[in-house]
C-alpha cells in the first residue's frame, strides 16, 4: 500500500511539472502592491508593541506575580475546572494563514507573492525571538509543565498574523483577525498554559514581528529579484525520473 501511494504521488508531481512546461517561477516577475507606505519605518509604530511587551515584562517581578498573575490564574482555574480546550492550538495560525489566503480573493489578488514573503518573515522572526526569550527567562508555566512560559508563542503567532492583516487590509477584516488573536490569548490563560503577562508580551512581540516583516520587505524584494526556481527531472538508475526544483541565482 505504501509503495502504491508513493508511486501515485510521484506520478502526480511529474504531471504537475509537465503542465508547468518548465515555467520559470522567478520572484522577479511578481508585482509589488501599489501601497508601499507600510514598508517605511516610523518610530510611532513601536509604541503599541513595545508598551505591551514592557507591561508583560513587568509580570516577571514578584509584585506582579503575587497581585496579578496568581489571583487571575486562581480565578480562571475556578471557572475552568477540569475542562480544557485545544482550540487555541489551531486558532493561533488562522490569522497568519488568512493573511496569505485572502490574496486568492479576486479583490485582493495583487501582490500575493509579497504576502507569502511577509507571512514567512513575520513567523520566522517570531520563532527566533520568542524561543530566544523563552529559554533565557525560563519562567515556569502555571500548570508546572515546563519552564518556557514567557512569552506566549501561540499568542505571538496569532497577533503577528492579525497585524499583517490589519496593515494590509484594514477595516472589518483586520478587526476579525484581532478578535481571533485575542481569543487565542484568552484561551492560553484559560487552559493554564500561560500567565496573563505572558500573553501580553506575546501580543506585543507578535505585532512587532509583523511590522518588521513590512520594513524588511524592500530588501527581500531586491534579494528575491536575483533568484529563480526552475522545475526539472532528476534521473536515477533505480528510481527513474524524479521531480526536482533548481535554484538559480543571478549575480
Amino acid at each position: 500500500m505504501s509503495l502504491a501511494v508513493n508511486r501515485g504521488l510521484k506520478r502526480l508531481l511529474l504531471a504537475l511539472l509537465l503542465c508547468s512546461g518548465g515555467l520559470n517561477l522567478s520572484a522577479r516577475d511578481y508585482a509589488a502592491p501599489a501601497d508601499t507606505s507600510n514598508t517605511r519605518f516610523r518610530p510611532s509604530s513601536l509604541i503599541a508593541p513595545l508598551t505591551l511587551t514592557g507591561i508583560g515584562a513587568l509580570g516577571l517581578t514578584p509584585w506582579w506575580e503575587k497581585n496579578i498573575n496568581i489571583p487571575v490564574n486562581d480565578w480562571v482555574h475556578g471557572i475552568r475546572g477540569p475542562h480544557e480546550t485545544v482550540v487555541d492550538d489551531v486558532l493561533q495560525y488562522l490569522p497568519l494563514l488568512a493573511s496569505v489566503g485572502l490574496s486568492l480573493h479576486k479583490d485582493y489578488h495583487e501582490g500575493w507573492q509579497d504576502r507569502i514573503v511577509l507571512a514567512a518573515t513575520a513567523f520566522g522572526l517570531e520563532v527566533l525571538i520568542i524561543n530566544g526569550i523563552k529559554y533565557s527567562v525560563c519562567e515556569t508555566r502555571p500548570d508546572g509543565s515546563a519552564d518556557d512560559s514567557f512569552p506566549s508563542g501561540h499568542t505571538a503567532t496569532a497577533f503577528a498574523g492579525a497585524e499583517l492583516i490589519r496593515m494590509e487590509y484594514g477595516g472589518w477584516i483586520g478587526a476579525a483577525a484581532y478578535t481571533a488573536a485575542a481569543a487565542t490569548a484568552v484561551l492560553r490563560v484559560y487552559n493554564g498554559e500561560h500567565w496573563c503577562n505572558d500573553v501580553l508580551a506575546g501580543a506585543g512581540l507578535g505585532i512587532l514581528c509583523a511590522k518588521a516583516a513590512f520594513w524588511l520587505l524592500p530588501l527581500e524584494r531586491r534579494a528575491l529579484g536575483k533568484v529563480s526556481f526552475l522545475p526539472y527531472f532528476a534521473t536515477d538508475p533505480k528510481s527513474g525520473a524524479t521531480p526536482a526544483l533548481a535554484l538559480l541565482v543571478n549575480f
